[in-house]
């Protein structure tokens, strides 16, 4: 056989096998797509003092696991037990308050009774010195100075019932509605809940991660001071090429393989998949339309993110959040199709291993 003949049967061959490689191609993406983009996300909650003052105890070192309750530092509590004294006071001297008025408005309603007495006894003084002015006994002038005596205790008695009254609104509701007592627990409960936020706990179970706090350092109210992984909530992110997710149902099996595990093939199920982009959010900025600019005439594929959980394995505690994954998600988890997909997994893993 001739060169030209060998290297024409050559040149079929290999046509061949990229007409078959292309073909596969064009099938897995639409049957077992695949994406390197993934990696592994745990929630880390961002642990932030609820009140300020010096940190004079850090309890936990870094990498530490921790359970949910467990004492992470503590703020000096000195302040803040002298403003729980405080309000401590304060509630007692609102009790004491209290007391005085109620005190005072039992005075206010005698005063009451005795304007009322002394005012019946001068009705009934006036009366009886009208029947003798009709048989002219008394004077006119004494009637009148009897009539002006009258009124005069009507005015006490008008006067008393009004302390009274403003003594008793100023005491306002009795025992635990008393609004002076009311504020005075309100504060008392605020100074108490902040003397308790000087222990700064645990939320979650997780791992402490990046650990740069020390005794010493002077926290402000509301600013994170530590990093907290949480365990037992992991999950896989992947982001797919739009085309690629159109023929995969919800739910659908999924292959995951990381690069720090060569050779070890997950089985996964998707569990959810992202409505939209941060391209595709529209904002009410007042801003004008940016529309693509780009005179690429064949553009970058869009890439939806899709989230996996593994199935009956647990997530490797080697993998630090952000550690590497590629994920392939089956149409079918059946047939030759699953092998080539099992087969193919593996074989990347590996190389992203080495690589």
């Amino acid at each position: 056989m001739t060169a030209d003949k060998q290297f024409n049967r050559w040149m079929r061959r290999a046509f061949v096998l990229f007409v078959l490689v292309f073909a596969y191609i064009m099938l897995a993406d639409v049957t077992i797509p695949m994406t390197p983009h993934s990696m592994v996300q745990r929630p880390v909650i961002s642990v932030a003092p609820r009140v300020s003052g010096e940190v004079t105890q850090v309890y936990v070192s870094n990498n530490q696991q921790v359970k949910a309750g467990d004492l992470l530092f503590e703020i000096d509590p000195s302040d803040y037990q002298l403003a729980l004294e405080k309000a401590q006071l304060a509630l007692d001297a609102a009790k004491q308050a209290n007391a005085t008025l109620q005190a005072q408005l039992a005075q206010a309603a005698a005063a009451v009774t005795e304007a009322n007495v002394a005012l019946a006894e001068d009705q009934r003084e006036y009366e009886r010195m009208q029947a003798l002015l009709v048989k002219n006994v008394v004077s006119q002038q004494q009637v009148d100075q009897l009539a002006s005596s009258v009124e005069a205790a009507k005015a006490r008695l008008a006067a008393a019932k009004q302390n009274q009254r403003a003594i008793d609104v100023e005491l306002g509701d009795q025992g635990e509605q008393n609004l002076r007592e009311r504020q005075a627990r309100n504060q008392l409960e605020l100074a108490r809940l902040n003397l308790s936020r000087t222990q700064v706990m645990a939320p979650e179970d997780g791992v402490i991660s990046n650990l740069q706090l020390v005794s010493g350092v002077q926290a402000q109210a509301n600013q994170s001071l530590l990093s907290l992984v949480v365990v037992g909530k992991e999950r896989i992110a992947a982001d797919f090429r739009e085309k690629s997710l159109t023929h995969i149902p919800q739910n659908a099996n999924a292959l995951v393989v990381f690069d720090a595990l060569p050779g070890q093939v997950f089985n996964a199920s998707l569990s959810s998949r992202d409505l939209g982009i941060a391209q595709g959010q529209n904002a009410a900025n007042g801003l004008l339309a940016t529309p693509d600019s780009s005179d690429r005439w064949v553009r970058d594929a869009q890439r939806i993110r899709v989230y996996v959980q593994l199935k009956s394995q647990t997530l490797p505690a080697s993998l630090v959040t952000g550690s590497r994954a590629t994920v392939m998600l089956e149409n079918d988890n059946q047939g030759w199709m699953h092998t080539l997909a099992q087969l193919q997994m593996a074989m990347v893993s590996y190389l992203h291993y080495v690589y």
